[in-house]
């Protein structure tokens, strides 16, 4: 008898024996093979397997799969559900586990292709662990608030969502929008769930928010800051640091208020307030339109001038502001405050963001249970 050879060997070979290197057996068949210790050279460099030998049957020989496919750098995996054998991708592969549920490497590739349609940003970022992290907890986020969603949440979802197909074909035609999909390998119909997704998210958040939550975020920002919601229509004039457009011509801010106070005397005198605007403003925002700003969030404006415009009697012309810019002329023609029925909606998209935000840092957290994007 050869050394290393049995006769007689009970073999049951599985396709989880061949990925592990073990032997099975079983009495359902016989066949005879020989053990051989063979050497491994990848590249010219020798590798030897861990677990398991080869073996010769029938003039064929037989090495674990493992073993070769993690030599040549491939993960391998053994899919029980499908009875299959992945070597390196595997599209079914658990990449995030949470409350509810699991995010496999297709899932995840599926979406994250789609962001590359709607992400300016997208690509020069996908190749950062954080962002592609992001990208799994989004998906997730997506997932659960859609369980949580109503029937009328889906389907305003799937209503907004054939629109915005039905809108980019009608922009750019059928040709173009599969031109589209294609560059990121993904169909129509994953666009469509994709997009019925991010709006379901959406839309359960907005039918959350209710009018007395909204009448409470109106009052508590006036209690913060009583010119939260302030608007002033304003005419003023800047004589800038810098001359109009032209930044190479300066002025000293000894310079600037000169002109300022010669021009405010004008106006004393009663020159015409939107005439001298267009010949002394260095505003290009304003000095077109006689130096008017209508209906305008003050908020929006540098401190000093936004101080100018609260405090300034109605229909006066004020001393000269200094600002960062220069020294501003101010008119303040109209002043009031936004009532709860003209910010509603604004206020409701800041809650909405608010809630989105809420999920992320702390709910998320709890539900998540893993994600590993090292495979």
């Amino acid at each position: 008898m050869m050394k290393d050879k049995v006769k007689g060997l009970i073999v049951g070979l599985t396709i989880g024996s061949l990925i592990s290197g073990t032997v099975a057996f079983a009495a359902s068949s016989q066949i005879e093979v020989a053990f051989r210790s063979l050497k491994y050279m990848f590249d010219g460099v020798e590798k030897t397997p861990v677990d398991g030998k080869s073996f010769v049957y029938e003039g064929t020989t037989y090495v674990p799969l493992r073993f070769v496919s993690e030599a040549l750098g491939k993960k391998v995996e053994w899919d029980e559900a499908n009875e299959t054998i992945w070597v390196g991708n595997n599209p079914n592969h658990i990449i995030a586990t949470y409350k509810g549920g699991n995010v496999t490497k297709a899932d995840f590739d599926t979406f994250f292709a789609l962001q590359a349609l709607f992400n300016s940003n997208h690509s020069t970022a996908k190749d950062d662990p954080e962002y592609q992290k992001s990208i799994v907890t989004q998906l997730i986020q997506n997932r659960i608030l859609y369980s949580r969603s109503s029937e009328a949440d889906q389907s305003a979802a799937k209503d907004g969502a054939a629109k915005q197909v039905s809108a980019w074909k009608s922009q750019f035609g059928d040709a173009k929008f599969q031109e589209d999909l294609k560059k990121v390998n993904v169909t129509e119909t994953q666009l469509q769930y994709f997009l019925v997704g991010n709006l379901t998210a959406q839309n359960v958040i907005k039918s959350s928010i209710t009018d007395a939550q909204l009448k409470a975020k109106y009052e508590d920002s006036l209690k913060v800051d009583k010119n939260a919601f302030t608007i002033a229509s304003v005419r003023h004039i800047l004589i800038g640091l810098n001359a109009g457009t032209d930044t190479s011509k300066t002025r000293t801010k000894e310079e600037a208020l000169k002109i300022a106070k010669d021009v405010q005397q004008k106006l004393k005198n009663g020159e015409d307030f939107a005439k001298l605007a267009k010949e002394y403003s260095d505003d290009p925002g304003s000095k077109e339109t006689g130096g008017l700003y209508a209906d305008a969030d003050v908020n929006q404006w540098v401190p000093e001038f936004k101080k100018a415009t609260i405090e300034q009697p109605v229909g006066t012309v004020g001393e000269p502001v200094a600002s960062q810019f220069g020294y501003h002329l101010i008119k303040v023609d109209s002043r009031s405050v936004k009532s709860f029925d003209a910010v509603k909606e604004q206020l409701r998209t800041a809650l909405e963001q608010e809630q989105f935000q809420q999920l992320s840092d702390k709910e998320m957290k709890d539900l998540i249970e893993n994600i590993d994007l090292s495979q």
